[in-house]
């Protein structure tokens, strides 16, 4: 399964989405998959 990160701005609020998103049970070497890798790769993007 993939998982891309989504916004609900401006109802929830980066800084919150983020804290949140800090407190989930996900181990942290899949965050930066949630948060930008998987959609780098799924939009033909290089990673940097």
């Amino acid at each position: 399964m993939r998982v891309l990160f989504g916004s609900d701005y401006p109802m929830i609020t980066p800084d919150r989405w983020l804290k949140d998103f800090a407190a989930l049970p996900i181990r942290d070497d899949v965050r930066p998959l949630i948060l930008k890798e998987n959609a780098a790769r799924l939009l033909g993007l290089r990673a940097r």
